[in-house]
């Protein structure tokens, strides 16, 4: 495995400082997963695999880097592993989803009442769409990691001085594909109390990619409904953001991208969807299905429309989609997404 052409590393505090050993155990207990699961996982692939990591890059910085964020770096090799070993075996090929645990932090000191002058602090870590996969869907508004939950929404209403008042699934963030991707969520946080914010999140500006012929998922988003009508857009990571009593914060995590051709996904289970709410009508027409407002299936539009986008499309569907180049994303980047565009990362 060589990581030769990765960025450099970041002068923020991004970098993923990774151990070889634990790229190898990634690679080695996929495979075993995926070619023999009856295996017990052990140590012997450890000396088979291979790992360059150069120096000064965002693996591998030099002091006095800042670390920080770390899941955001391990979860990518999860996407590069899932779309480098099913290259030479599509049906071991996995689509990009969400690589990451982002972190949304809200402290301050209550006001008034009987608490007055007393410190709150909350961490809470958020859910996207766990990409398709050769055998199914991704996962709606679920964790990269299997021992991670989400907290009801009463303990957070109980114990912190906020209100939830929206955790649903954005309908169309995940790829469309014979194997859907996962749909991203948005919590809006209403704050009880003034205070002060921190975002640690990624996939605002790229879109993770979709394999066999699938989309890819949609990008996260956030932004702040103040209390005076005004709107704050917000990076993906901040700190230090003020809000006000009333403010409201909408946490919107990325999709999963799609596996297989969304034209082969069953045109009932789409209309199921539509119903089911994670899905839109128009969605719908990304797999070539046609239904009304309230998810009723229209047989013979599906099927006229299905052959009209096999016509309009190559005969051959790629094996990654990864969205519109970077040069688009960059130059449409300001008006798609409200935040200026970033500059390329320049190597010391």
């Amino acid at each position: 495995m060589d990581f030769t052409g990765s960025d450099p590393q970041s002068p923020g505090p991004i970098n993923y400082y990774i151990n070889p050993n634990l790229a190898r155990m990634f690679f080695g207990i996929y495979m075993i997963t995926v070619a023999d699961p009856q295996i017990l996982w052990n140590d012997g692939f450890y000396p088979l695999v291979d790992v360059k990591i150069p120096d000064k890059s965002f693996w591998k910085p030099e002091f006095p880097a800042a670390l920080n964020a770390r899941n955001h770096g391990v979860g990518r090799i999860f996407d590069l592993f899932g779309g480098l070993l099913g290259q030479k075996t599509p049906d071991l090929l996995n689509a990009a989803g969400f690589s990451s645990s982002p972190h949304f932090m809200y402290s301050g000191h209550y006001s008034d009442g009987d608490r007055e002058g007393e410190w709150f602090q909350l961490y809470s870590i958020g859910f996207g769409g766990i990409p398709g996969r050769p055998i199914g869907d991704g996962p709606d508004g679920h964790s990269l990691w299997p021992s991670f939950v989400n907290i009801p929404c009463e303990y957070l209403e109980s114990y912190y001085p906020l209100r939830i008042e929206r955790w649903e699934t954005v309908p169309d963030t995940g790829g469309a594909g014979l194997h859907r991707g996962g749909n991203g969520v948005d919590v809006a946080y209403r704050f009880l109390e003034p205070g002060t914010i921190a975002i640690h999140d990624d996939r605002w500006l790229t879109y993770p990619w979709g394999v066999n012929g699938g989309d890819p998922g949609a990008r996260g988003r956030k932004w702040i409904e103040r209390a005076d009508g005004t709107v704050e857009v917000l990076p993906s990571k901040v700190h230090d953001v003020a809000v006000a009593r009333g403010d409201v914060l909408h946490f919107v995590t990325w999709g999963g991208g799609g596996w297989g051709d969304p034209l082969a996904r069953d045109p009932e289970l789409v209309a199921l969807e539509v119903r089911r709410g994670l899905v839109s009508p128009e969605g719908a027409r990304r797999y070539g299905v046609v239904v009304s407002p309230d998810g009723e299936l229209d047989v013979d539009a599906t099927a006229s429309l299905r052959e009209r986008l096999r016509g309009e499309r190559p005969a051959e569907l790629p094996v990654f989609n990864m969205g519109p180049p970077l040069e688009e994303i960059i130059a449409n980047c300001e008006a798609e997404t409200g935040l200026p565009a970033p500059k390329p990362p320049v190597p010391a």
